[in-house]
């Protein structure tokens, strides 16, 4: 039986991988409880309980992570609910959509693994996702998840330099695990 605190956002069944990518100060959090997969090779396709387990985690003790995990994520600092599109970025991704046949889908916004940001077509928004579109392009749809918001809500999708990019506000830089800035001000994709 699992508690109720899943439902915050960190689960059991989700990657280790996406953990560390949604909530970097996981990692000191993963060590404190013998755990240090997410250095490891397995940690893209082993979920958080597959991963307690094969350390010989308990249940209880599994639950407890969650519950910790869930805590350290109230803890971080609240992100607005929203992406800001430029103009520039929803004609290029409008481009995109027409050039692959996919004008009925939209864009998920999510982060891999690394932290990086990146979108793929779907063809609608998972249950409990946000959508946003530019006025100019209403068409043009993106979707992210509360999860995601998390960690970049308030940031602007642009499109420069033949690239699209992440511009995040000035005070949601996250660390790398260097302890500098990953980003230095924006995401490239």
């Amino acid at each position: 039986m699992t508690r109720k605190t899943e439902k915050l956002g960190i689960r059991r069944d989700m990657r280790v991988s996406e953990i560390v990518a949604l909530l970097p100060m996981s990692e000191k959090l993963l060590s404190e409880y013998g755990l240090h997969c997410f250095h490891c090779a397995a940690n893209t396709y082993e979920t958080l309980e597959e991963g307690c387990s094969g350390h010989g985690f308990t249940h209880e003790e599994i639950d407890d992570l969650v519950e910790d995990l869930n805590t350290l994520l109230s803890e971080e600092p609240k992100r607005p609910e929203i992406l800001h599109i430029t103009p520039t970025a929803a004609q290029a991704l409008r481009k995109i959509a027409d050039e692959e046949g996919c004008q009925e889908q939209g864009f998920a916004v999510a982060i891999d693994e690394l932290g990086n940001f990146c979108m793929e077509f779907q063809k609608k928004p998972q249950p409990g996702d946000h959508e946003f579109s530019h006025p100019d392009e209403p068409h043009v749809r993106i979707f992210a998840s509360t999860l995601t918001l998390r960690r970049i809500g308030g940031a602007t999708i642009d499109f420069r330099a033949e690239r699209f990019k992440l511009d995040l506000p000035e005070e949601a830089h996250v660390s790398s695990r260097s302890g500098n800035c990953a980003c230095k001000g924006s995401i490239e994709r």
